[in-house]
Formats: structure tokens, C-alpha cells, sequence
């Protein structure tokens, strides 16, 4: 019997299964401290989430509101929302290996995708690691160009790191809940971008 998904809003006692997920996840040089993800946290408490599976933990996803095409850096200790934000940035999505094909990705983008439409977010957006950004085109993200061209932040995610963006509006169908089945969209993937 498939074990059902929660996903809850992150508290600064979650950060030791943030950073136990996260060091099953990434190689050493993303790593981000636990002072980076509170950074995150407190600046944004409504857009980060953990997922759980029968009780245990099995993903988490950091999120912040930002200024689209702008990253913010990895390992940044600091983290302040712009005044002029106008974007929802997906800052972090990682999945324990032994919870992949379980469907916490596809819930935890689904709180995300509803955190989106609960902000206002003109723009939805992220950098892909790994290789991954085939898996964010399945569901709308489309690579994009930086608002600056010193690219300085998006090299702080590694060689082959891109920057996805998205447009969103209340008008917008694949942001309507009755049209988008996400959990259709895109198989697990073992990695996950930041």
C-alpha cells in the first residue's frame, strides 16, 4: 500500500533532517550550511516545506521570494527579500534517495506551485543543477537570462548550473489547479536541482 505524502511548513527545528536530506543529495562543493538555510527560513517561512512519508522525513523544498532574474548565491548566510520582488525562487528541492518514485517531489512542487498563487509572483524561477533542467521544462520552466550579466551568483551552483524561469499570473491555465495534474507531468528524478 503507497504510503501517502505530507508536506508541512518548515520550522527551524527541521534543520538537522534539512541538512541530513541535503548531504544525501549533493556533493560536497552544494552544500550549504545550516545558517544559510535559516537565513532562508526567516526571511520566507511560508514558502519552505518539508514532506513527510509515514511519519518519517523524506524531502524538503526552500523557496524565497526574490527579484526575477537575479539569484540569490549559494552559501549565502544572509538572505533579505528584495523590495522590488516580483518572484517566487525555488531555491532548494532534494528528495532521500530512499523516498524517490514515492511521489514527495511531486508534493513538495505542488506546495510550491500553491505558495506561487498564494504570493502574487509574477515570475516563478530557479537554477537547475545536476543536468536537471529537462525535468523543470516538463513542468513550464524554460532556461532564461539573468538580469545582469555578470553571472557571478549563478556560478556559486556549479559548472552547468542554468536559470529557469517561468511567467505566472492569476490568468495563466497551467496555474489553475483543475488543469494541472503535476504528478502526470514528470517521472522522479534522482537529481534534483537546487
Amino acid at each position: 500500500m503507497e504510503q501517502k505524502t505530507i508536506v508541512r511548513a518548515m520550522q527551524a527545528e527541521d534543520m538537522a533532517i534539512v541538512l541530513d536530506i541535503q548531504s544525501c543529495c549533493y556533493d560536497e562543493t552544494k552544500l550549504e550550511s545550516r545558517q544559510s538555510f535559516l537565513a532562508k527560513l526567516e526571511a520566507s517561512p511560508t514558502t519552505c516545506f518539508i514532506a513527510l512519508v509515514a511519519g518519517n522525513p523524506a524531502g524538503y523544498l526552500v523557496a524565497v521570494p526574490d527579484k526575477a532574474g537575479s539569484p540569490p548565491p549559494l552559501h549565502s548566510l544572509n538572505y533579505s527579500v528584495p523590495p522590488d520582488a516580483n518572484a517566487l525562487y525555488l531555491h532548494d528541492l532534494a528528495v532521500h534517495p530512499e523516498a524517490r518514485g514515492a511521489g514527495v517531489g511531486v508534493a513538495l512542487i505542488e506546495a510550491y506551485f500553491q505558495a506561487i498563487k498564494q504570493s502574487k509572483a509574477q515570475f516563478a524561477c530557479l537554477t537547475s543543477v545536476n543536468d536537471s533542467s529537462f525535468f523543470w521544462e516538463r513542468y513550464g520552466f524554460q532556461r532564461a537570462a539573468l538580469a545582469n550579466s555578470d553571472s557571478g551568483d549563478i556560478a556559486t551552483y556549479g559548472k552547468g548550473a542554468q536559470y529557469m524561469s517561468m511567467r505566472v499570473s492569476e490568468s495563466d491555465s497551467s496555474m489553475e489547479s483543475d488543469s494541472m495534474d503535476i504528478s502526470r507531468m514528470a517521472a522522479p528524478h534522482p537529481l534534483l536541482p537546487r
